[in-house]
């Protein structure tokens, strides 16, 4: 007999009984216990005994991962019930010991900067050193750019009711924000995500109309108020930067993602010599749907649908298929994240909405968030978020520095495993219809990355230069907003969403900053790793699994000289993993020439 799988996750087999688990508690209790130890510790210490120094960043290293896995558990239960007080006041006492943490880190940081010359030579030759040493070595260069000590650890302290606050009440609004819809001559009333999905993927435009107007309605009620919250998260980061005398607003940006300002910018130049195919896919779209011009929430509707929507079950045989396709061990790994109970897929209220992969270092596992349709987007996004488990699964072997990975690279497994589940269908499309479809989609995921999140850059690098100026009101910022997507569209789309800042939570993340181009910079590095899994075949999957587990210990420059022999300064680099796109549009465009 077939064994079902099911479309919610098991947490208590993490922590028994969610925010009432005692283990759980003691979980809490034992962190804030270790932070004080830790705290005084610090302090006595001798930087030049180096056994002492490796012994207490062992015990730095433990913390890490024991409070990594108390802050995703946490925002799994936050996830599926957005509304309970409790939950959230629960993630209050974990974002105090994350502050309290980076304190310790800015302790440890100050104790890096006293070894002499040969005292720092000796620590970072000690066997157990190495294998986190590009770690050290990259706090140790941050030092110069810090504020004095206790002016870094007051910063931290005051941001948890400010800049961390700031966030979680956007969190706690987008929780609340309801959104009138009628449908089949009833009312109801949906979460934000669950209208975003009826603007952006019901068939039916006078539907996606309907909930694209009445997000834009909501939203616009709400407004002002999200523009406090986006206007405070902003002025806090800019005025931490100004005290340490960062005048570059992207510096700390560049410095999350481990690659160099000019790289990015390379980039960028080589995205935008590509907008023509881009806007030609858009006019070709819009005769397809028959409509003169698209409106936004027709932009990343599907214009070929598949006739059928995918059990869950049947998602989760054709994502370990193809996994198994490229290698046993990826094949294993997702078996066992779908039959050990740990994705949660099930489409129902109080959700949050989007999708994540949350890292359990202690208990070496992960936990998958999404809404399941039964479309094949959905499918990807499975996909794309073992990924990212798969990911952790390597790392949490490593030590917990070396777990550190960059932004941009930890986008570089998800992409990778989109690609294996899409590609294999696009391969294998039995229609023409399905083929379109699914050339589609793959159009509509690549131009995500490569043409809307760079805007999105864009636009978040003119928020921040009026910011410094003055604090926005709601109607700058969408006119910001609606400037920025007449550049991109070229006038082929005609409404606009001017609240669309309002959706896209990575505006208003605070650990993160310009939390948009990250993915743009890993969909393209992952889609040459991607290339050259097809040329190097059944040799690839090792090398792979040392590219990754190498994620937290290399710059992107350094990944892609050891592992592609790439300099991604350079222009050409970066054009390469264009080209999927590019020949799926050309297709598309080929494959629907006898339909308008």
């Amino acid at each position: 007999m077939e064994k079902v799988i099911s479309e919610n996750w098991d947490l208590d087999s993490l922590y028994p009984g969610g925010k009432n688990s005692s283990k759980l508690n003691e979980l809490i209790s034992q962190l804030k216990q270790d932070i004080k130890r830790l705290q005084e510790k610090i302090q006595t210490v001798d930087h030049s005994d180096t056994q002492g120094m490796v012994d207490f960043f062992k015990e730095m290293q433990d913390f890490l991962s024991a409070s990594r896995e108390l802050d995703d558990f946490m925002f799994c239960l936050y996830s599926v019930n957005v509304n309970d007080p409790d939950i959230s006041k629960l993630m209050g006492e974990g974002e105090k010991i994350k502050a309290d943490f980076e304190s310790l880190q800015i302790d440890m940081e100050q104790r890096l900067a006293r070894f002499s010359e040969s005292e720092y030579h000796d620590f970072l030759q000690h066997e157990d050193v190495k294998k986190y040493q590009f770690y050290i070595k990259e706090r140790k260069q941050k030092i110069a750019d810090k504020l004095p000590i206790e002016m870094e650890k007051l910063i931290n302290d005051l941001s948890i009711n400010g800049f961390l606050g700031w966030e979680d009440y956007y969190e706690q609004m987008m929780g609340n924000l309801r959104i009138p819809i009628e449908k089949d001559g009833r009312k109801e009333e949906l979460s934000i995500g669950q209208a975003l999905s009826y603007a952006v993927f019901s068939s039916d435009r006078s539907l996606r109309q309907q909930a694209a107007h009445k997000i834009v309605e909501i939203c616009a009620e709400q407004a002002e108020s999200f523009a406090t919250v986006l206007n405070r998260i902003n002025g806090f980061r800019l005025d931490v930067y100004k005290q340490r005398g960062w005048d570059n607003v992207l510096k700390e940006a560049m410095e999350q993602n481990r690659i160099n300002e000019q790289t990015v910018h390379t980039m960028v130049a080589a995205l935008k010599g590509k907008m023509g195919i881009f806007h030609s896919f858009l006019q070709r779209k819009a005769q397809v749907m028959n409509l003169e011009k698209l409106a936004w929430y027709d932009t990343n509707t599907p214009s070929f649908i598949s006739d059928k929507k995918i059990p869950y079950t049947e998602a989760a045989e054709i994502v370990i298929t193809q996994f198994h396709k490229f290698s046993e061990k990826l094949g294993q790994f997702a078996e066992r994240a779908f039959h050990e109970g740990w994705i949660e897929a099930e489409d129902r209220k109080g959700k949050m909405h989007g999708g994540f992969c949350a890292t359990m270092p202690l208990a070496k596992q992960s936990r998958i968030f999404l809404t399941y349709t039964g479309s094949y987007q959905d499918i990807v996004t499975i996909a794309h978020e073992l990924g990212h488990a798969y990911h952790n699964y390597i790392l949490h072997n490593e030590p917990a520095f070396s777990q550190e990975v960059s932004v941009s690279v930890a986008e570089t497994a998800s992409t990778f495993t989109e690609n294996l589940v899409l590609d294999a269908a696009i391969e294998h499309a039995s229609t023409k219809n399905e083929k379109l479809s699914l050339l589609e989609l793959k159009i509509l995921n690549g131009l995500k990355y490569q043409v809307v999140v760079p805007a999105m850059f864009e636009f978040e690098q003119k928020l921040y230069k009026k910011r410094k100026q003055a604090p926005l009101t709601a109607k700058e910022i969408s006119n910001l907003m609606d400037d920025t997507r007449n550049d991109l569209y070229g006038g082929i789309v005609d409404e606009l969403n001017p609240y669309e800042w309002i959706t896209i939570p990575h505006f208003f993340h605070t650990d993160l900053s310009f939390y948009n181009i990250p993915y743009t910079i890993g969909y393209l590095f992952s889609n040459g790793i991607y290339a050259l899994s097809k040329e190097k075949g059944s040799q690839f999957p090792e090398q792979y699994d040392e590219l990754l587990r190498n994620t937290g210990r290399m710059t992107v420059e350094q990944l892609a000289a050891a592992y592609l022999n790439q300099d991604i300064g350079k222009k050409d680099f970066w054009e390469s993993p264009l080209q999927p796109t590019i020949d799926a549009i050309n297709e598309y465009l080929i494959l629907t020439e006898d339909i308008i």
